[in-house]
């Protein structure tokens, strides 16, 4: 007999563990599934917002303290922003964020939700099927595996297995960004507490960055719409601009690469739709929630990953999971992030997508204070 659990998660990234480390002290029975190995590679540009210990913090303070203690992250205090014109603005933050490789941060989350009594970390499982039935969720994976739960918590990313198999519709399907980066040493003129977005004209509203691991490594990466990359060669672009760009060639002409460069697909928060049903709530990447206007997720992963985990243990203690109670989860996400989100969807598309505003805007930015706070709400 497949063994039984109050609670399956597929994926456990930053919204699988997020919905883990929330039903911690529940007592329910927790699967966190994940198909890779800890400590893995997640391809990212590795920055995380200023509110990601406080979001830790309402789950459990000694989560949030945790975080503070982690080795290898680097705090980020500014954002140099380059517009097509190649006018510069600096914007300070009132809260500092983060750079921190996923390796390091998901292995983070990984162990304190292994820490868990109530959590088993099945790892090296790739789920390959999820059926739902009037009583249980079944969730089957290569080799014969299964396991049965009574809700499901789809945390499996932009190729959501769980969105796919439990809505009809593919991740992919909705607006998306394409996005590569790898790893650069000795990269010149690095500051160690400022990220670098760097706009250029042929890539509107994409853009190249530059974000600061430590004080000789960087991040360095390239996102467009995934509509333009049927004309653009992501890869190809990305080494043009390094080793063509003026602004840039300097730079990078004595650094050393790390590895290979990495790619990976963004599911834009570009509108609502369902995002739960009977037995099952979709998070992160999965339920679509990237930021339209930076590319940024892990954070509204997170935040998507509390709100199922507080969901599933009010379902699971009324033993109700019809999808009209469910539909309090897609309440919730909707209330807490649509309407701050529907101003990174404007900047989308009335500032990002044309060279001119967005010249205007950072060359205002740069001689106006208030301009260049308003812009460091929307950046990280």
């Amino acid at each position: 007999m497949p063994e039984l659990y109050d609670v399956a998660i597929c994926g456990a990234g930053p919204a699988g563990c997020s919905a883990a480390l929330t039903l911690g002290k529940s007592g329910f029975k927790v699967a966190l599934i994940e198909k890779d190995h800890f400590p893995r590679e997640k391809p990212c540009g590795d920055a995380l917002p200023a509110y990601v210990p406080k979001v830790l913090e309402t789950i459990d303070p000694a989560f949030a303290e945790a975080f503070l203690n982690i080795a290898g992250k680097n705090r980020i205090n500014t954002c140099r922003v380059s517009s097509p014109s190649r006018k510069l603005v600096d914007i300070s933050y009132s809260e500092s964020g983060w750079v921190i490789r996923r390796s390091v941060f998901d292995n983070f989350m990984a162990g304190l939700a292994g820490n868990l009594r109530n959590v088993e970390i099945l790892q090296g499982v790739a789920v390959t099927g999820i059926t739902i039935d009037k009583d249980l969720v079944t969730v089957t994976a290569e080799n014969g595996f299964e396991l049965k739960a009574r809700l499901l918590i789809g945390c499996d990313g932009a190729r959501s297995i769980a969105a796919a198999e439990l809505t009809g519709e593919k991740t992919a399907t909705g607006i998306t960004s394409v996005a590569v980066r790898g790893y650069f040493n000795n990269v010149r003129d690095l500051h160690a507490g400022t990220i670098e977005i760097h706009f250029m004209r042929n890539l509107l509203p994409g853009y190249f960055w530059i974000f600061p691991v430590d004080e000789e490594t960087c991040n360095a990466g390239l996102g467009i719409m995934a509509s333009d990359s049927r004309k653009i060669n992501l890869r190809k672009e990305f080494y043009r601009i390094m080793n063509e760009e003026p602004d840039m060639k300097d730079r990078f002409a004595g650094s050393e690469q790390e590895g290979d460069l990495k790619g990976h697909i963004l599911p834009l928060f570009s509108r609502k739709k369902a995002i739960s049903g009977y037995r099952f709530m979709l998070c992160g990447d999965a339920a679509s929630t990237v930021n339209p206007a930076t590319g940024a997720g892990t954070g509204q992963a997170m935040q998507t990953g509390r709100y199922a985990g507080w969901q599933a243990a009010k379902c699971l203690l009324k033993n109700d999971f019809s999808e009209s109670y469910m539909r309090s989860y897609d309440k919730t996400v909707y209330e807490k992030l649509w309407r701050e989100n529907r101003k990174y969807l404007f900047i989308l598309e009335h500032v990002l997508r044309h060279e001119k505003r967005l010249n205007l805007a950072v060359g205002l930015g740069a001689r106006s204070l208030a301009i260049s706070r308003l812009m460091a709400k929307v950046l990280l």
